[in-house]
């Protein structure tokens, strides 16, 4: 065995607990997002192929999820995404269907 593929064990400490004391607990969302692993990476990587087009090319995005957890993570994820202060993207979900739309031009101005 080669010495740097070699990883010493991990002690876990255990502490006793105190009487009265809660134990902590990692977060459930981060930024409403789930930290668990949703959505496999082979979709994230189709997602962003797509979306990362519709947001240069400045052009509408329509995705269609797989099932509704997919559906609330990808909207969180896409709204995060495309929604700036001075670039606001529309973003909607209809059943399975996620919908970003950016901002209409009017006379060379943003709204």
């Amino acid at each position: 065995m080669n010495w740097f593929e070699w990883k010493p064990e991990r002690k876990e400490s255990q502490k006793p607990e105190k009487k009265g004391e809660q134990k902590e607990s990692a977060p459930a969302s981060y930024l409403g997002m789930s930290t668990n692993q949703i959505i496999t990476t082979q979709r994230l990587k189709f997602y962003w192929s797509v979306l990362g087009d519709c947001i240069e090319d400045r052009k509408a995005f329509v995705f269609r999820c797989t099932d509704q957890h997919e559906a609330n993570e990808l909207k969180i994820l896409t709204f995060s995404l495309v929604y700036q202060i001075n670039d606001r993207w529309k973003v909607d979900l209809d059943g399975l269907e996620l919908r970003a739309d950016p901002p209409v031009e009017k006379r060379g101005v943003v709204k």
